[in-house]
């Protein structure tokens, strides 16, 4: 084991820290896989493609891991010609007939060679000299080998030169091969369909460093006395494995592994599709915790599908699992809460005061951890051990936890969602309810009228400068319409102030005079729900908005509307806007997208709308003194030409989702 002096030793703690929440991988394109590198899942390379012909380039040589334990090992890898060094080798991804070349550069000090099992076509090579398994390149020679992609299926593609040092030192990969049926299926057949966002490897190794310290210096060794001290998955070792893909920690091991799912719901019930490969020497004995898998292949050969919680991956072995997740008892703590009660958190472990685990034991919610715990969930979602179960294996240089293992991760249906923590009036003022009427859709509303005042002085109908008794609740910024009577009256100066500016008889009213102590009331609501604690880095992000609005602004009960409905829109805080969004005119307010097309016609009855935001959600959390913080405005407006008439706003549910980190 080579001692690294300039790597900083990290804690479990810190490691998990560091460690991304995953978002889901983007589908294959039809070049065999996502031009994107995605945080988490599969990341294929596609090569070059000329025709039906896919070629790879790849390079033999030497370089360095790192394991969780503050150590570096010295290994062997094939690595993309003109790429950095990484280990495990690249994941070569193919279509079902393609013509695959690959070309291999030797820059290690002895022979090397690839072969290829479980191809069914002959394996064509040029270049190199006859090895005792297939063609070989030299030291600082090079070969290339051609062949038929024929069968769909996961692969395992390695050293076929001294095999049992020079895979033991990392030369392997996977290859994985789609089938012409789509790239939401793992073989050619209608049961091996998948979610393409949810297409995970995992490739099981496992290292003897006293061995690759002799490779490294020169010194003898004996593949007799082999000792595992590491074991890896996607060469990297727990807690390393729930890294993002690309992790600037591990320069050198560029595949997380770990597994994220959602319950499965009405319009996508596709499982997710796992990809396992063992390079190792031995066997190793894996299962998730919490729920099942279905293999469906073995060896790129489909098998008839079984269900399994453990299963044993043989040396050499390729299997193929789905799983999925579906959320039977949807246990819910205000419709459907547990049966038993759950222990205090006081009554609760947390081992150095670190834990994946929310406070609650509803999927989607958080609840009271101890102070001075650190919880690294996002957003109420479970976490999974998914593991080897020789626990020998489940340690890094013997110490635990470590290894093979990762973690499964399941986010609530549809991704982590938020409730508004808090909400401010920017015009208008509260008539009833509280932040709380907007958690969920029932009968409980947060209602907001107009904002009112009244005129100290009589108003003829020509004077464009009025007095008001307080501009309290109206728009400090920005024109606005008001009504006195049956008139309507644009703000166009003196915003914030009991002095305004004015245009008379706007939006198809005429100019009146009008007595001392008549109402002001503004013709529009403007409120914002603010959210807070999304993590930066999140993605995917969707708004939800429910609400009526009603006749009148008193009393307890929504008086219908049947004409002149009000008009409204939805808009977010764009925080990359200089102005921000302190009020209701800020430039920071940007309109949500169609669908649907906005503003909306919303009357009496509840109307539901979501919008999805196009591009990364960076734009709209908060940073600084504003970290982590959504907001959403609703703004509403209503007038009659010949007789403007009061309405208040009802929301009755405001939430956003998301995909955390």
């Amino acid at each position: 084991m080579t001692s690294n002096s300039s790597r900083i030793r990290r804690s479990l703690a810190g490691l998990v820290l560091a460690a991304g929440l995953l978002v889901p991988v983007a589908s294959p394109s039809a070049d065999a896989r996502s031009e994107a590198v995605p945080p988490i899942g599969m990341i294929c390379t596609a090569g070059t493609s000329a025709g039906s012909t896919r070629t790879f380039d790849l390079v033999a040589s030497a370089g360095t891991i790192d394991t969780p334990d503050g150590n570096s090992v010295f290994m062997w890898s094939y690595s993309p010609a003109g790429g950095h060094f990484q280990s495990p080798g690249p994941v070569l991804c193919a279509n079902q007939g393609e013509s695959v070349v690959v070309h291999l550069q030797n820059n290690l000090p002895e022979a090397t060679s690839i072969v290829f099992p479980g191809q069914d076509a002959t394996v064509a090579a040029t270049g190199g000299a006859p090895g005792l398994l297939t063609t070989e390149a030299a030291a600082g020679g090079s070969v290339t080998y051609s062949f038929t992609a024929g069968q769909p299926g996961t692969y395992l593609y390695e050293s076929g030169t001294d095999i049992a040092k020079q895979i033991e030192m990392g030369l392997a990969g996977a290859l994985v091969v789609r089938p012409t049926l789509g790239a939401d299926f793992a073989y050619a057949d209608a049961n091996t369909r998948f979610a393409p966002a949810r297409e995970y490897l995992l490739l099981l190794s496992d290292i003897d460093s006293d061995l690759h310290h002799a490779v490294e210096t020169g010194a003898p060794y004996d593949l007799n006395a082999l000792r595992n001290r590491y074991f890896s998955i996607n060469g990297r070792e727990f807690p390393d494995t729930i890294q993002d893909n690309g992790s600037a920690l591990l320069p050198n091991q560029p595949y997380g592994g770990l597994v994220r799912l959602q319950p499965n719901s009405p319009t996508d019930n596709r499982p997710a599709l796992i990809r396992m490969i063992n390079v190792g020497a031995v066997n190793h004995p894996f299962h998730p915790h919490g729920n099942h898998t279905t293999e469906i292949a073995q060896d790129g050969r489909l098998i008839a599908s079984t269900e399994h919680f453990g299963e044993t991956i043989g040396s050499g072995q390729t299997e193929d699992f789905l799983l999925r997740w579906d959320d039977t008892d949807n246990w819910n703590p205000t419709t459907n809460p547990l049966p038993v009660a759950q222990p205090n958190y006081r009554n609760l472990f947390f081992k150095d005061g670190n834990t994946w685990y929310s406070g609650s034991p509803y999927l989607g919610y958080k609840g009271t951890l101890p102070v001075g715990t650190t919880s690294q969930n996002a957003c109420g979602e479970w976490y999974f051990p998914l593991h080897s179960h020789a626990l020998n294996e489940f340690t890094n240089y013997d110490q635990g936890f470590g290894g093979m293992g990762t973690l499964l991760r399941v986010d609530p249906a549809g991704g982590c969602f938020g409730s508004a923590t808090s909400t401010s009036i920017l015009g208008g003022t509260l008539k009833s309810g509280s932040v709380t009427a907007l958690g969920q859709a029932d009968g409980t509303y947060y209602q907001v009228n107009p904002k009112t005042t009244t005129r100290p002085t009589a108003t003829t109908a020509a004077q464009t400068s009025i007095t008001v008794a307080s501009a309290a609740g109206f728009p400090i910024t920005g024109s606005y319409f008001v009504r006195i009577d049956n008139e309507v009256l644009q703000v166009t100066g003196g915003q914030g102030t009991t002095t305004w500016t004015v245009s008379r008889g706007q939006l198809g009213t005429a100019a009146a005079s009008h007595v001392s102590g008549s109402v002001v009331t503004g013709l529009a609501t403007d409120w914002y729900g603010s959210f807070g604690g999304v993590p930066a880095g999140s993605s995917n992000l969707k708004v939800v908005y429910q609400g009526r609005n009603c006749t009148g602004t008193t009393g307890t009960t929504c008086a219908a509307l049947t004409t002149n409905l009000p008009q409204q829109t939805v808009k977010i805080c764009n925080w990359t806007v200089p102005a921000g969004c302190s009020t209701a005119t800020s430039a920071g307010w940007t309109t949500l997208p169609a669908p649907p097309t906005q503003p909306q016609n919303v009357g009496s009855t509840d109307i539901s709308s979501s919008w999805t935001l196009p591009g990364p959600a960076s734009a709209y959390v908060g940073t600084g003194s504003y970290a982590g913080q959504v907001r959403i405005l609703v703004h509403t407006q209503r007038w009659t030409a010949s007789a403007p008439a009061a309405f208040s706003t009802w929301g009755d549910l405001m939430k956003i989702v998301y995909d955390a980190p």
